[in-house]
């Protein structure tokens, strides 16, 4: 058996310890959005101003409903939701489950599963399932929340599970993977790397492509395994070495791996950012960006979120530039498409809108509370979950 690793750290700590000041400009590098960039992006630093549009992002809220208490200093929600049409579920880091309705916010069913919640939650057709962060996954009725099953796991769970097909699929604190029946609990497979002495307490939902399943863990390390048995059919170790200090020694993939067919794309927030082959593993581009959320993928251009507050757009077939807009002095949310302006909050609980043409800010809101969870868009619908325990629907 895998030692365990011997300590973790939120991503609060983290930030504090780094000790960053997001001192970033709040004016944007711009090339058309459909045509090729002029130049490559100025990284210049520059002392943070923070962007007046002149105007509000627009969001209409349709309703707020608290559902938890805000956590502990430098400790943070589970940021994963789940989110279908009929469903929506959190967990709190007090240990509880709660399914709501999306078209209103009102509460279905609230269920303590005894222990913090590691990661967040995931839903198929008739179950909601959340791991705890005593080394359990647990399934619960979707209908009222009663438990249908609980199974033991090495370490804390650290990533919200997957769904696929019969399997839930996902990351424990010490490098493993692990596929369960999800009518049963039963294990499936397991698949581990060595496990971290320092990691940050949070990995990325486990993606899937076809038949592979594609895992990045706190070493550093992607693996793409078989769905079926989960043996690995290649690997890549994105660890940059000559590290200095105790931080400089977290690798962490954090961010759920984005997959497509021609592409998988897999970052670490120690400055990695990368583009491989999906059948082999064998990387086609590479630029220095820290990213602890997934890019967003809109039609051959990424969006990406750097843990330094600014927002790019890039090439996805070759990672060129477009644009950088310096958007945060704080640590922003994944950006999403909601109708034609890319959406992003930061901790500090801001909301922007900037235009996917030039990066340019198009409307900023101070919306209060703080945001780590990365919204989502269903239904022509903007939901969010803040660390304050508060979940919010928008139009």
């Amino acid at each position: 058996m895998c030692r365990k690793s011997s300590s973790f750290l939120s991503w609060s700590q983290v930030l504090v310890g780094l000790g960053l000041s997001l001192a970033l400009g709040g004016c944007s590098k711009s090339g058309a959005w459909f045509n090729g960039p002029e130049k490559p992006v100025d990284e210049t630093v520059q002392e943070y101003v923070e962007p007046k549009p002149g105007k509000s992002v627009g969001l209409d809220r349709l309703w707020r409903r608290g559902v938890a208490s805000s956590p502990d200093k430098f400790l943070l929600h589970p940021t994963g939701m789940a989110l279908d049409d009929t469903l929506l579920a959190v967990g709190t880091f007090q240990g509880r489950v709660v399914a709501m309705n999306p078209a209103d916010g009102s509460v279905y069913w609230k269920a303590d599963l005894g222990a913090a919640i590691g990661g967040g939650v995931a839903a198929d057709a008739e179950r909601v399932y959340a791991g705890t962060t005593q080394a359990e996954m647990v399934a619960l009725d979707r209908r009222d929340g009663r438990e249908l099953w609980r199974a033991s796991v090495a370490t804390a769970v650290a990533s919200p599970p997957r769904v696929v097909r019969d399997l839930v699929i996902f990351v424990t604190l010490d490098n493993r993977t692990y596929a369960l029946d999800g009518a049963t609990g039963q294990r499936r497979w397991v698949h581990n790397t060595s496990p971290e002495p320092l990691v940050i307490m949070g990995a990325g939902t486990p993606s899937v492509l076809r038949g592979t399943v594609l895992v990045g863990y706190a070493s550093g390390e992607l693996f793409a395994l078989s769905l079926e048995d989960g043996k690995p059919q290649w690997t890549y170790n994105m660890t940059i070495m000559g590290s200095r200090s105790e931080l400089d020694l977290l690798q962490n993939v954090t961010a759920p791996l984005l997959v497509t067919p021609r592409a998988v794309f897999a970052a670490t927030h120690q400055g990695r950012l990368m583009a491989l082959q999906p059948n082999s593993g064998k990387p086609f581009w590479e630029r220095a960006m820290s990213v602890i959320h997934t890019p967003l993928l809109v039609d051959d251009r990424l969006v990406v979120a750097d843990v330094d507050g600014s927002l790019s757009v890039l090439s996805a077939a070759d990672g060129v530039p477009f644009w950088q807009t310096h958007l945060s002095d704080a640590l922003l949310t994944a950006p999403v498409m909601f109708h034609d302006r890319i959406i992003v909050g930061d901790s500090k609980g801001r909301i922007f809108a900037v235009d996917p043409a030039s990066g340019r800010v198009v409307g900023l809101d101070h919306f209060g509370d703080p945001m780590f969870a990365d919204p989502l868009v269903v239904g022509g619908h903007l939901y969010l979950w803040t660390n304050e325990g508060n979940v919010y629907r928008f139009q």
